[in-house]
């Protein structure tokens, strides 16, 4: 069996979570918003928590949070030039956002602990922080600027709890404290609800779309950034780091390759709801990328993987 056929195999079962989600937004009439906050407010802080005091022993970890924020950041502000003067109307915040994301958390988690087994995790956990950082301040700020002053913008962002959860990590692992086991085993139960209820959202998302939110310009711009964009941009970080610095491992090097391949985060969606702007159009897009992504993931990886 070849290597793409056996990835394939493995992420398929992400995808019944959507047809679940799309199942009980129609039948059961299950609602997004409710499970987007508390995604945002109770199981996003906790995968902070738990990745950043994961990787405590690894201080080379740290360096991905930083490399994932500044590539995140530096993508969302091109795509601020190039799209402020199409749209009006919210749309090129939202896209903005987009640009400088991907579903790193509960897309990227379940692939790369697929695909390399749990020596990822505390590698995903750390990308998946990078781009949190990202999308509770800079990213956050930009959309919520689409219906709101810039004290309000502010006000919300400075209601995430991520950052002060991150800091308390952070103060954790320098007063060298250990959390017991229980501790660990608790917050671990938080990482398979968090990207069960993400993969459910996109089916939710999904089933409340019409054709008329397809916006042919908004689609290929994001696309176009998710993967040509961000694969680029990381294999040339594999290239340089294997070549010249030698700072990550193969493993490292494989999920950072596979983080760059996620479709977009469906953050987007939780926040577009949250802030009321364009969600359909958002839910839509992201979907488009996830179906993509079932077969680009394990058709890149393969492919590099065997070189």
């Amino acid at each position: 069996m070849s290597l793409f056929i056996i990835l394939l195999i493995k992420i398929i079962p992400l995808y019944l979570l959507i047809l679940i989600g799309f199942i009980a937004n129609k039948f059961f009439n299950v609602n997004k918003d409710s499970i987007s906050r508390l995604v945002i407010y109770i199981f996003g802080p906790a995968i902070v928590l738990l990745g950043t005091l994961q990787a405590r022993d690894h201080k080379e970890l740290f360096l991905i949070p930083v490399i994932f924020f500044f590539v995140g950041a530096a993508i969302c502000a091109v795509n601020y030039f190039v799209t402020k003067k199409t749209w009006h109307d919210g749309t090129e915040k939202v896209l903005t956002f987009m640009s400088g994301t991907g579903n790193v958390g509960y897309f990227g988690l379940p692939v790369c602990l697929a695909i390399i087994g749990d020596l990822a995790l505390p590698v995903v956990a750390m990308v998946s922080l990078g781009l949190m950082i990202y999308e509770n301040t800079l990213a956050f700020y930009i959309v919520a600027r689409a219906t709101h002053s810039q004290k309000e913008a502010l006000s919300k962002v400075f209601r995430l709890p991520h950052l002060y959860v991150f800091a308390t990590a952070l103060l954790i692992n320098f007063l060298n404290i250990t959390p017991t086991k229980e501790v660990f085993d608790f917050l671990a139960m938080f990482k398979t609800v968090y990207f069960t209820l993400g993969m459910m959202i996109i089916g939710l998302g999904l089933a409340e779309i019409r054709a008329t939110h397809l916006d042919w310009k908004f689609t290929t711009i994001a696309l176009f950034n998710k993967f040509i964009i961000w694969p680029a941009i990381f294999l040339g970080i594999i290239f340089l780091d294997t070549n010249y610095f030698h700072i990550f491992d193969k493993t490292m090097h494989a999920a950072l390759l596979i983080e760059s391949l996620v479709p977009l985060s469906v953050s987007s969606v939780i926040y577009a709801t949250e802030l009321k702007v364009q969600p359909q159009k958002v839910a839509l897009v992201v979907s488009i990328s996830t179906l993509i992504a079932l077969f680009y993931i394990p058709l890149t990886v393969s492919f590099f993987l065997n070189k």
